[in-house]
């Protein structure tokens, strides 16, 4: 497969959210290197196999066991730190170009298969055992929605879940629909409303997760378990930046209202006096469209107050509940 095949490339990125990794016990790593390295004694030990340059052998079979001890001595030694998002893509993308310009040798075809196969053997092991299992996205659907395009409907929550694994536009009809980022993120796009979606995050507590809200109004929910990524809601009005909160944002035609059940949240826009402001819990800020109207801070109404309360008690509910 070539590097700068896009259709091939996007098959692979398909087939890969469709099947994401299985984390591997302790038996099964065991398993899987005794079979590579009887593999690799296999390839050593069978002649029909080994009609590569007489050097070339040699010198593969001379650093054989020093290699192996090199790479058990490596194994012992890595650390299981989280990599960045950022070294992810970077050592993904290194490791395709690498395979996609190395020569094939015309003369040590079979050598070079099997080089090949143990370095992709290699590759794999390290992703498995190295790499940390991401959070996945999880869907609850009441209603239709729409995904870049894509109708999805009640039942069909595991196959936007793995759409949503790429970036996208997440549009809601009459009813709301819910995503959950593992069990650190809840997100509530109410009905009529448009939110777009990065590509799936890495919960690493340095990467922010960012949104689009183009109309209508979301929820968003962190969990006591939250590594602390920066959360950013973005309107047409404000960047909304919460950590550890609970809050509701709304785009309408009057301009953008950010509502703050528990926590705070950082509002940043060229309409506030000071450009940003920090709201506390219980309060709501909201931005307007027109520039003669100031932006209006006020503490959530008081639970008897009905039509005037329905709005924040919907968000008090979502801060409570599953």
């Amino acid at each position: 497969m070539s590097a700068s095949d896009p259709e091939h490339e996007k098959e692979l990125e398909e087939w890969l959210r469709r099947h994401p990794p299985e984390p591997c016990d302790p038996a099964r790593r065991a398993q899987a290197r005794r079979a590579f390295l009887s593999a690799d004694q296999a390839g050593r030990s069978d002649p029909s196999r080994a009609r590569g340059p007489a050097r070339m052998g040699a010198d593969m079979e001379s650093g054989a066991h020093g290699e192996e001890a090199a790479f058990e001595a490596w194994l012992a030694r890595a650390p299981l730190e989280a990599p960045s998002a950022a070294a992810r893509r970077h050592a993904r993308l290194a490791f395709l170009t690498e395979v996609a310009a190395a020569p094939l040798p015309l003369r040590t075809r079979r050598s070079f298969r099997r080089m090949v196969w143990a370095l992709a053997a290699a590759a794999i092991l390290a992703v498995t055992f190295l790499l940390p299992e991401p959070e996945r996205w999880r869907v609850q659907l009441d209603g239709r929605v729409v995904f870049d395009e894509g109708e999805y409907l009640p039942g069909d929550e595991a196959r936007l879940a793995a759409a949503m694994e790429r970036s996208g536009t997440l549009e809601t009809g009459a009813a709301r629909g819910r995503i959950e980022l593992g069990d650190a993120l809840v997100v509530d796009l109410l009905a009529g409303g448009s939110l777009s979606v990065p590509p799936l995050p890495v919960l690493d507590g340095v990467e922010p997760v960012e949104f689009d809200l183009g109309r209508g109004e979301a929820y968003l929910r962190t969990s006591p378990s939250y590594p602390g990524n920066p959360i950013v809601v973005r309107t047409d009005l404000a960047d909304v930046t919460l950590h550890g909160t609970t809050v509701g944002v709304l785009v309408d035609a009057q301009g953008t209202c950010v509502c703050v059940a528990d926590g705070t949240a950082r509002v940043t826009s060229a309409r506030l006096p000071a450009g940003f402001q920090d709201v506390g819990p219980r309060l709501t800020l909201r931005l307007f469209h027109d520039m003669g109207v100031d932006p209006k801070t006020e503490p959530f109404p008081s639970e008897d107050r009905g039509q005037d309360s329905a709005h924040t008690a919907d968000l008090v509910a979502f801060q409570r509940g599953p």
